[in-house]
């Protein structure tokens, strides 16, 4: 807690985050706004000499009719008139700086609010990344988190602003004529009813545009992810009949949502008319009777939309709130997921250099399945080359998910150097154990951007020399480094695509080298001469193969694990 902040405070701000956003959502919103509370402080001071300073003009306003104009004083004239430009001028400036501060650090709260819910995606597992859609994680990630960052903003400077010009203008409608002010307190009742019994329709509303529009954009990433499944199946008709059926449902969601608002916006817009025409009216017949000066009737209808505004501002928020949580509870979902393995409280740190790898009576079973493989005891010294083989589904890929620590087994321990892998930190684990999957990813940007990814300071003679290593040099003579590469490298052949990941993975200070089928488009000749190369270069580092076919073409191996053996309990040690 900073030193400078009561105790009072956080719990005041806390219980104000819980009524607004809810108690779970409010535990990893109100973090990350609590560093931006001297800007929001600043702008919530600004925003209150914003509105009090435009509580002033309507009465200079009076006083230029009535003690200028009507009563013929040109001094008065002038005086007031050039307040009431000051004024207007400072209100201005005012509001422009409010505009211009209030983007640029809500900008850079969405732009946290995005970053904390893109790390709550990478601490999650490949099974939770398996159960989503990602025009879904890409909807919450932009339309929904900026709803919420929205929201907050508006209703934490936006609101108090509101609150003032509602009070002042008040209290000056009863200055002026408490009669007419009575008459006008009369409209805040009828709106609040309105507002409370169409709340929870706005609510549903927006839920149901915003699951159309994440429908929407599932439909657009996997369409195009998958374009060349389509060609290959001819589908392409039918890919454009399904983004089709989704756009349709999303237009009619957003049609029923703007039918809504019109109606939401038209019932108060008709209510002020009336109260408006109510006011004229009985202060009209004031003003011919002489009780009331016109000055006076024209600063209270000026007044009067400080009322009716500024209430319709807060209504509208309240209103908002039903909106933005429909979007939160979806962002929810992905920043309440819970990892499946988390990094230890007091990582161990682990020594640099190989060490052994050994499993010790481990068992895994998924949460949504049977056990794979249970009382798995294996040893693989430093230096050694371990194929890895088993029928599809014998938990192949399982395994190795527990060497990198996406999951946890369930009975037995997973030692690497000595050290528990549960007692080391998640990124030093990651970077030792490098893992190159069948399908890889390339990244939009340059060949030095894909290659550094695992290592930021690999310099370019690094690079160079993996990229020998894995013979691609040719491929990229021209350009070298800085050759522009699409979006899931699609320019790339399938066996320079495993290749490039491979090379990647090779500028990793790893000691164990896991290749899952990762050369299997590649043509054995060259496979055995990379193979080669690995071992000749990478003295001292473990490597684990798996791979159905043709094992010989990754060379010789001191160690071989069938994990059918182990899928009922039984097995020994390789």
């Amino acid at each position: 807690m900073n030193a400078r902040e009561t105790p009072r405070r956080r719990p005041l701000l806390r219980g104000l985050f819980n009524r607004l956003f809810g108690d779970r959502e409010a535990a990893w919103l109100l973090p990350l706004v609590t560093p931006y509370r001297w800007p929001l402080a600043a702008l919530f001071a600004l925003s209150m000499v914003t509105a009090a300073a435009a509580l002033v003009p309507p009465y200079l306003t009076k006083l230029v009719i009535d003690q200028g104009l009507m009563a013929g004083d040109r001094q008065a004239l002038v005086v007031f008139s050039a307040a009431l430009f000051g004024i207007g001028l400072a209100a201005l400036a005012l509001g422009a700086l409010n505009s211009l501060l209030h983007l640029k650090f809500s900008a850079r709260l969405l732009a946290d609010l995005r970053r904390a819910a893109v790390a709550r995606i990478l601490q999650q597992s490949p099974r939770w990344q398996a159960r989503q859609k990602t025009g879904e994680l890409m909807s919450r990630l932009d339309g929904d988190a900026g709803e919420v960052q929205q929201f907050t903003f508006a209703v934490l400077v936006s609101g108090a602003g509101s609150v003032l010009r509602l009070a002042g203008g008040l209290v000056m409608l009863f200055v002026l004529a408490p009669k007419l002010a009575l008459l006008a307190l009369a409209l805040a009742p009828l709106e609040l009813l309105f507002f409370a019994r169409a709340r929870p329709v706005t609510h549903q509303k927006a839920k149901e545009v915003r699951r159309a529009r994440g429908q929407l954009a599932s439909g657009l990433a996997e369409t195009i992810t998958g374009l060349g499944a389509l060609r290959a199946l001819n589908a392409a008709e039918a890919a454009a009949d399904r983004i089709e059926t989704r756009q349709t449902t999303l237009v009619d969601a957003l049609m029923k949502a703007q039918m809504w608002s019109e109606v939401t916006r038209a019932v108060p817009m008709v209510l002020t008319a009336t109260l408006r025409g109510a006011v004229f009216l009985v202060g009209g017949l004031a003003v011919i009777d002489g009780t009331m000066p016109l000055g006076s009737l024209i600063a209270f209808i000026a007044y009067l939309g400080f009322l009716i505004g500024p209430m319709q501002s807060l209504i509208s928020l309240w209103h908002g709130q039903a909106r933005m949580k429909a979007a939160l509870d979806r962002l929810d979902q992905v920043m309440s997921a819970v990892p499946d393995v988390c990094d230890p409280v007091a990582p161990v740190p682990l020594g640099v250099g190989p060490g052994d790898l050994v499993l010790n009576h481990v068992a895994y079973t998924p949460t949504d399945g049977p056990p794979l493989f249970q009382n798995l005891s294996l040893c693989v010294p430093a230096g050694s080359t371990l194929r890895l083989a088993g029928p599809s589904g014998s938990g192949k890929s399982s395994l190795l998910s527990l060497l990198q620590r996406h999951a946890d087994p369930v009975a037995g321990t997973v030692f690497l150097s000595g050290i528990d892998l549960r007692q080391l930190a998640l990124k030093d684990l990651r970077g030792a154990v490098a893992l190159v999957p069948q399908k890889g990813h390339v990244f939009s940007g340059t060949l030095a951007d894909n290659l550094r990814l695992g290592c930021p300071t690999a310099t370019d003679q690094d690079m160079l020399k993996v990229l020998q290593l894995v013979e691609l040099e040719e491929r990229f003579v021209i350009e070298g480094l800085a050759t522009a590469l699409g979006e899931g490298g699609l320019e790339l052949s399938g066996g320079e695509h495993q290749r490039l990941c491979l090379a990647r993975a090779l500028l990793q200070p790893f000691s164990v080298l896991v290749l899952d089928e990762s050369l299997s488009e590649v043509d054995g000749v060259r496979v055995a001469r990379i193979m080669s190369a690995i071992d000749r270069c990478y003295k001292g580092c473990s490597r684990i193969v798996v791979t159905h076919g043709e094992p010989a073409r990754y060379g010789t191996f001191d160690l071989e694990l069938d994990l059918k053996d182990y899928a009922t309990g039984g097995g020994g040690t390789p």
